[in-house]
């Protein structure tokens, strides 16, 4: 009777923690999104043994150690109230993590998927897909379930419940060439000031 006691009370628990926590991924994306940021996602993962709240946030003009810091006190104060600390179970025992997603950024959701139609992803399956489970292609189309990469060995689909993780792909910037310089009106040797409009024309930048 002991036990069974005990199993409910840990049920109701877990649904209680469970509740709090999807409340809490609600209301921390609105607080991002209220401070001026993109609020990309929100995870609870366990890191040995220690819950670890990761919030990772974007903007257009990129983001910087400040920007981190500000989310994060925002969020602290949230997470540090008596009523939630208690319905977590984190207690002060928790980590926060508020990054930004880099170059490289993930995709969570089909939304995100949609947002970046014809970019170049790597995404992982559990399971292999045409005998892979790494596959790097452009995304060609997608729905709510699935998305379709146009890769090098041909068009492969991929269900979301399968790809355990999706990146956007970053080569670099491709080196422009440099443009030409315009030759001078009248032929005559170059003096310095005609090699250096020249230079200036050409498209090469310089660093002072």
């Amino acid at each position: 009777m002991g036990k069974e006691v005990r199993r409910r009370a840990n049920e109701e628990r877990s649904q209680r923690s469970a509740e709090f926590l999807r409340h809490s991924f609600s209301a921390i994306e609105k607080m991002v999104v209220n401070l001026g940021y993109e609020c990309v996602n929100v995870a609870l993962v366990t890191e040995d043994g220690r819950p670890v709240l990761r919030v990772m946030i974007d903007s257009i003009g990129g983001i910087d150690v400040g920007d981190c810091e500000m989310v994060s006190k925002a969020v602290n104060r949230y997470l540090d109230a008596p009523d939630s600390a208690e319905a977590s179970g984190f207690g002060d025992r928790y980590y926060l993590e508020v990054s930004s997603p880099g170059l490289e950024r993930p995709l969570f959701t089909p939304a995100d998927y949609k947002r970046f139609m014809g970019r170049e992803v790597r995404a992982r399956t559990r399971e292999p897909v045409d005998g892979r489970k790494t596959h790097v292609g452009f995304i060609e189309a997608t729905d709510d379930v699935s998305v379709t990469l146009n890769t090098e060995q041909g068009a492969r689909t991929l269900q979301f419940n399968d790809v355990t993780r999706a990146t956007l792909v970053f080569r670099g910037l491709e080196p422009m060439p440099p443009k030409k310089a315009k030759k001078p009106l009248h032929k005559r040797p170059p003096d310095d000031k005609t090699i250096e409009e020249a230079d200036d024309r050409g498209g090469t930048l310089k660093c002072s």
